[in-house]
């Protein structure tokens, strides 16, 4: 089960991101501050589906509501592969390194 936690000034995620756990993510994400930039860090992620990507994309909506610049991390290679096959590459932004 997929968990996200603050650390430092980014949030990680791990564990499993996929349709049977994304709902309760994003509700315990809701305790977790988004305020003026934020890194959400993937690179713990597991196993993910197309859920996944409804997700980064709630929590997208949540940043803009929020003035928050949101940027996602370490996106998995099949995560990635999903991104693409849906054509929203541009749609999420990435941190760089």
């Amino acid at each position: 089960m997929a968990q996200p936690k603050k650390v430092a000034d980014h949030w990680e995620i791990n564990g499993d991101v996929t349709i049977s756990h994304a709902q309760k993510l994003l509700i315990e994400s809701d305790d977790l501050p988004m305020a003026g930039s934020l890194v959400i860090d993937l690179s713990q992620v597991t196993h993910v589906d197309t859920a996944t990507i409804s997700l980064m994309f709630e929590w997208l909506r949540q940043a803009q509501i929020k003035k928050c610049d949101l940027r996602f991390a370490n996106v998995p290679k099949n995560l990635l592969s999903l991104i693409a096959l849906y054509g929203v590459v541009d749609l999420i932004p990435q941190a760089t390194h």
